[in-house]
């Protein structure tokens, strides 16, 4: 195994979750040093036993909707590491179940501070760790729904548009600091917490979380430094 990635300091956002858990193991698995966010220590504590070298990860308590806790977990991420070389945000979050005029603010507010807020603080964060070094990638995560917009999805929809539009201006202002910010837009993904709401669908059409995770350690190569601003859909069958 190539290990191009190896001593590269990685932040994956939402690594106790079901994508998030993969894309940590990926990582570590090319001998990067990757931090992550927990809410719950015991989730933090089932990562740490999942992962292949345990002492390659270190999570940080926080909660990343919050400006403030997100300044303190980059705050601590900069008093132990030098640099950052990749940021992976894959925290967010679903919600469905009601059209536009019958959504609450309650709910929309959620849906925008867990998908497009904890983007927004964690990218200008990173963003400005990178610039100063002029080095790095950062990879959003969005969803198909930016591109069919079904009913009754409306505010997690519009979440996951802004993320897609967010990623692409640090695209650009990232052209002068070498910067490359690049968005996936998966189709349904195949977690546990997937198939439990869909018990009925057919698993074996969904893109997986190891999928996933192998492009992001793709594109994660010094040898893929000319791809930014790109929407990368990966839909596997669905």
């Amino acid at each position: 195994m190539s290990l191009q990635l190896k001593n590269f300091h990685v932040i994956v956002t939402g690594g106790t979750g079901g994508l998030g858990m993969t894309v940590v193991s990926e990582y570590i698995r090319q001998e990067a040093t990757v931090v992550t966010n927990y809410r719950d220590p015991a989730k933090m504590k089932a990562l740490e036993d999942a992962v292949r070298n345990p002492e390659r990860l270190t999570g940080i308590q926080a909660d990343l909707t919050s400006e403030k806790e997100v300044h303190s977990f980059f705050q601590e991420y900069r008093r132990k590491f030098k640099r950052l070389d990749v940021l992976v945000h894959t925290l967010g979050g679903f919600w469905m179940g009601a059209e536009i005029a019958d959504t609450s603010l309650e709910k929309w507010i959620m849906m925008q501070n867990l998908n497009l807020t904890s983007t927004f603080l964690c990218t200008r964060e990173a963003f400005g760790m990178m610039k100063s070094q002029c080095s790095g990638k950062i990879f959003t995560v969005a969803s198909q729904t930016i591109e069919n917009y079904p009913g009754k999805m409306g505010a997690y929809a519009v979440s996951k548009t802004g993320v897609m539009a967010l990623t692409r201006i640090l695209a650009n202002e990232g052209k002068s600091y070498n910067i490359q910010a690049n968005c996936l837009v998966p189709s349904i993904i195949d977690t546990e917490e997937n198939r439990k709401a869909m018990p009925d669908a057919d698993y074996t059409q969904w893109v997986t979380p190891k999928e996933i995770a192998q492009l992001f350690i793709q594109l994660s190569k010094p040898e893929s430094k000319a791809l930014s601003q790109s929407v990368l859909r990966v839909y596997g069958k669905v």
